[in-house]
């Protein structure tokens, strides 16, 4: 009988330190580090070379839009799996790597909250080294996603227990859409009453959250260079106490990333890049989401800036840019 019980640990101990991940019921333990902190368990032979360059540049690749480079992710460590820790395994991410050659594909899972909660463990299998690198190489998107998608349910679910229902009130009286705002912000006074604009102030860094309609005329009015225009000329209403002659904008200069997401039921073009005060030193980097109400001939635009010009702004943008995921 002893030596069933000890078998069965023993095989228990040899699963967790394979980089398994066997899901208790409810883990009771809060998970370790920061946001966007990825800890990498892997075998040391396996990391070595091709494979860690491939697993660098899936989680540290640079975060687009932002005023200062800064990564996707933060690898912590990479660590073996019979040298990975209980705190090792807590951290918020955890992206496991195992070169099984008994497998005949490679492949990734998620799972969520196994060793702590809030916690995205994905595990990644291929049959050789080789295949590994190629596969995280090609499904890296899809990796990404899966640990953004855990990233943002932990922020919104932490919002969610502290709303500001007033302004969510007027969020949807607004946009005909309700949508979660975090306590901490509040309304903000516009020359054009046609721009609602959110504000959560602080000290050194301040989080934006700006609204507005814009009228739709043909399918131009929704390319990237026509919603950069518009952003540019509604936030010019917006003008500076600290210079004069001063007003917002769009960096005419930087950068602009462009994709569409869908959500609510409908499509949403996607901008990244840099907004500004004219005449001033402001700046900062947003991002924001278009889509158009064909039946009222309407642009809806929500757009999400960030002021910190002395803080990591990755984390400080995305918190208030999963804020659209809970659209409905």
């Amino acid at each position: 009988m002893k030596r069933i019980i000890y078998t069965f640990i023993a095989a228990a101990v040899a699963l967790i330190a394979a980089g398994c991940t066997v899901k208790s019921d409810m883990p009771t333990k809060n998970t370790a580090g920061e946001n966007y902190d990825v800890v990498v368990i892997c075998d040391d032979e396996a990391w070595r070379g091709d494979l860690s360059y491939a697993v660098c540049d899936l989680l540290e690749s640079p975060t687009p839009g932002l005023t200062r480079p800064q990564g996707l992710f933060n690898i912590v460590k990479q660590v073996a799996p019979d040298r990975a820790s209980n705190i090792d395994r807590m951290y918020g991410n955890l992206l496991v790597v195992n070169v099984n050659a008994a497998v005949t594909a490679p492949s990734f899972s998620v799972e969520r909250n196994v060793y702590a909660r809030p916690q995205s463990v994905v595990v990644v299998t291929a049959p050789s080294v080789a295949s590994a690198v190629a596969f995280v190489t090609s499904a890296a998107d899809a990796i990404r996603n899966a640990l953004e998608e855990g990233e943002r349910k932990k922020s919104n679910s932490y919002y969610a227990a502290r709303p500001a229902e007033e302004l969510m009130a007027d969020f949807k009286s607004t946009t005909g859409f309700e949508m979660l705002i975090p306590q901490g912000f509040f309304k903000a006074t516009t020359a054009d009453k046609s721009l609602t604009w959110y504000l959560r102030d602080y000290p050194n860094k301040a989080q934006y959250i700006f609204v507005y309609e814009s009228t739709y005329t043909d399918a131009e009015d929704m390319t990237p260079r026509w919603l950069m225009m518009s952003l540019d000329n509604k936030l010019s209403s917006i003008t500076s106490k600290g210079a004069v002659g001063s007003y917002l904008g769009v960096n005419e200069e930087a950068p602009v990333y462009s994709t569409t997401v869908e959500r609510a039921g409908r499509e949403w073009v996607e901008l990244r890049g840099w907004w500004e005060v004219n005449n001033d030193f402001m700046g900062g980097p947003f991002v924001s989401f278009s889509s158009v109400d064909a039946s009222r001939e309407k642009i809806l635009t929500i757009m999400f800036a960030l002021y910190a010009p002395e803080d990591p702004q990755r984390n400080l943008l995305r918190e208030i840019e999963h804020l659209f995921y809970t659209l409905k």
